[in-house]
């Protein structure tokens, strides 16, 4: 696998960048030229990220047997331990080669051979649940000659061998292009993260200092200045930070990262092309100008010197990257006839959020979800016709749940999609582009002295500490419960966050067959002290809904025709949950507490464990949920669970299903 690179202004840069890094020391330069060499030295740091996730997510997915045909081996001192048996010949050049690699004592490496002679050795300093390997820095490879490999694309060149033999050389090449960029991008945001610490320390000692100083500030926002701290973005994904195909430019002004302030334009569509359904309104036009009033005005002008009527048209609000780049062309016809009218002049001002496409408009606590048709992780992030339709119909129905389920209302809340349009065609892409989601802010769900803080931010560094915020989190919980920073500290810090998880998730699942994608982006603790007191759960868009258990209890819902949120396949409702939750979610608590205070894993898992035994016990009271209990109950603790396999999906951008593989289950044996 060839990539092309280019030696950028040496000698400030002592380094051969690739094209996208080139790009983005190019903004620097022209933008911020002072801070250039900063740059170079964050593409280090990224490139070794960037590496580190993508061979640890190669081994979780087993990808060409990675992880299931390595060997292990380990240096005591000039003794190499091996469960390599039987070599022949052809490895006797690399084994010879071993003393000069200056491999580290007491880590486990993973010797992986590639072809006769070749080999590369990856360096684990631990393993967690889920096949989770910590990948070490130094990866090393060994055929004529020893090089340390420093870069993903370096070592995705080292596969060549197999991926030819596989015959999918497009599809890496694809994925090389997305890491080559997401590591520019990742460079881009350690490069900014950088000076927004200097900026900070500059006015606090520490993160709750600096949050408490900023509370009287009308328009600082908690929750979004601990989202605009998510610098990495999802922690399992190697293609977290790819955005393809956007400059370094747009990256910059539309990230959260970076602070970004999008201004939404506004495009009208002739209303016999407009699909929308909202919860409490006819109108989607009514709805958006009681949310807006300050566009009444200019859009009337805009309407009568155009002399068209607004009643024939619905407003939709679009990311301002995709009005530049992809509205023009894929409704080029429309945009001729009259069909699509762009309303220049009118925007509404917002700030992004993680979430690329979902911002935070500034003017009403309202979240607005676009379509933005650039490739994100594993997926290119338009929206398709039935999630910004369904998202009232959801709505409705988690608030009917709600008034049932006293305990959960008051700690398990729907963050609430008001609703939705979009534009109706046969053409997919036509259908997916033009989309957008309303959804409620987080405002009515904080109390005094509460702080909600999503879930991707719960792993992102403190700009004081360098600690996780998760980290920061747990110990001002030790500080408002009297206690000492320690492991039993952080344990019942586990057990008062799994308690509402683990009783939310799983009550909707057992008794109303929802299964929520409840992975941290669309999870949002909210603290007080530190203290988990409620969480918050947002996004419908990859929700599963196995009916039977629905209409069980009494209710129904109108969704879309080929939703594919509606299904009768109980296992890939109940994976939509074990996934998210408890992989995704629980799984980078307890890792990260793991790490942090020294708990053995299996202490954290058999915290969750008996968190599920309780909430099972309690649903099993009632005999109409007793099959329900022990098919999930038998779902959850069996050995083997179904891992999302992320870098396979990408590989295969084809497919219409999720890809998993299977892993050992941490719950099948902790008790």
């Amino acid at each position: 696998m060839k990539t092309m690179s280019t030696r950028l202004f040496a000698p400030t840069a002592p380094m051969t960048l690739y094209p996208h890094e080139q790009e983005c020391a190019q903004f620097i330069r022209k933008r911020f030229p002072d801070r250039l060499p900063a740059y170079f030295r964050h593409v280090e740091r990224a490139r070794t990220t960037m590496l580190q996730r993508t061979v640890a997510a190669l081994l979780r997915e087993d990808v060409f047997g990675l992880h299931s045909r390595s060997y292990n081996l380990q240096v005591i001192g000039s003794v190499y331990i091996t469960n390599w048996h039987g070599l022949t010949p052809e490895w006797e050049p690399a084994v010879r080669q071993l003393p000069a690699a200056h491999l580290q004592e007491g880590i486990m490496y993973k010797l992986f051979p590639v072809a006769p002679g070749q080999c590369l050795l990856i360096p684990i300093r631990g393993e967690s649940a889920f096949r989770q390997c910590d990948v070490g820095e130094e990866v090393v490879w060994i055929g004529e000659g020893i090089q340390t490999v420093r870069d993903a694309l370096s070592f995705l060149s080292l596969l060549t061998p197999l991926i030819k033999a596989a015959g999918e050389e497009q599809a890496w090449a694809q994925l090389a292009k997305e890491l080559e960029n997401g590591t520019a991008n990742l460079a881009l945001a350690y490069w900014h993260f950088e000076e927004t610490c200097r900026m900070m320390r500059t006015e606090a000692d520490d993160l709750f200092a600096y949050i408490e100083q900023r509370q009287s500030d009308p328009s600082f926002c908690p929750t979004l200045f601990f989202e605009q701290l998510c610098i990495e973005g999802h922690p399992l994904h190697p293609g977290a930070k790819t955005k393809l195909p956007m400059s370094a430019e747009d990256v910059f002004a539309y990230s959260a990262e970076f602070g970004g302030a999008p201004q939404l334009p506004i495009v009208a569509v002739r209303r016999n092309l407009c699909d929308f359904r909202f919860d409490g309104y006819e109108d989607p036009n009514a709805f958006l100008l009681d949310r807006f009033p300050s566009l009444r005005r200019p859009v009337a002008e805009r309407f009568r010197q155009a002399n068209k009527q607004l009643e024939d048209y619905v407003l939709v609000p679009v990311h301002p990257w995709q009005y530049g780049h992809i509205i023009p062309d894929v409704y080029r016809e429309e945009l001729r006839d009259g069909r699509l009218w762009l309303i220049e002049g009118v925007t509404i001002p917002a700030q992004a959020t993680a979430s690329f496409r979902t911002v935070l408009a500034k003017e009403a606590p309202l979240y607005i979800k676009t379509a933005v048709h650039s490739q994100m992780t594993s997926t290119v992030r338009s929206i398709s016709p039935q999630s910004a339709n369904n998202g009232a119909a959801y709505s409705r129905l988690f608030r009917t749940i709600m008034e049932r389920e006293n305990i959960l209302s008051g700690i398990f809340l729907p963050v609430c999609e008001i609703g939705g349009c979009s534009f109706r065609s046969e053409d997919p892409k036509k259908a997916r582009n033009l989309s957008v989601i309303y959804r409620e802010g987080l405002g009515r769900f904080i109390g005094e002295g509460e702080v909600a803080i999503a879930g991707t931010a719960l792993y992102a560094p403190s700009p004081f500490s360098g600690q996780t915020i998760i980290v920061e989190i747990i110990e001002a919980y030790a500080s408002g419960c009297g206690r000492p920073s320690s492991h039993e500290t952080a344990l019942s810090f586990l057990h008062e966050y799994a308690a509402i998880a683990v009783r939310g998730f799983l009550t909707l699942l057992v008794k109303y067959g929802i299964g929520l994608e409840g992975h941290l982006q669309n999870t949002v603790p909210v603290f007080r002290q530190g203290k988990p007191v409620k969480l918050l759960f947002r996004d419908w868009g990859g929700i599963r809904l196995y009916r039977p258990r629905l209409t069980r209890q009494g209710l129904e819902i109108d969704v879309r025709p080929d939703s594919i949120t509606v299904t009768d396949d109980l296992r890939e409702v109940q994976n939509k949950v074990f996934y998210t939750v408890f992989q995704n979610q629980l799984g980078e608590i307890i890792r990260h507490i793991s790490r942090r205070w020294g708990i053995a894993e299996e202490q954290g898992w058999a915290c969750v464990r008996r968190q599920c035994d309780a909430v099972f016990a309690e649903l099993a009271k009632d005999p109409s949920l007793t099959f329900a209990v022990d098919e999930d109950r038998q779902a959850l603790y069996r050995p083997l669970v179904d891992h999302k396999a992320l870098t396979k999906m990408r590989l295969q951008p084809e497919a219409k299903t999720y890809c998993f593989v299977s892993v050992p289950n941490p719950l099948a044996t902790n008790r």
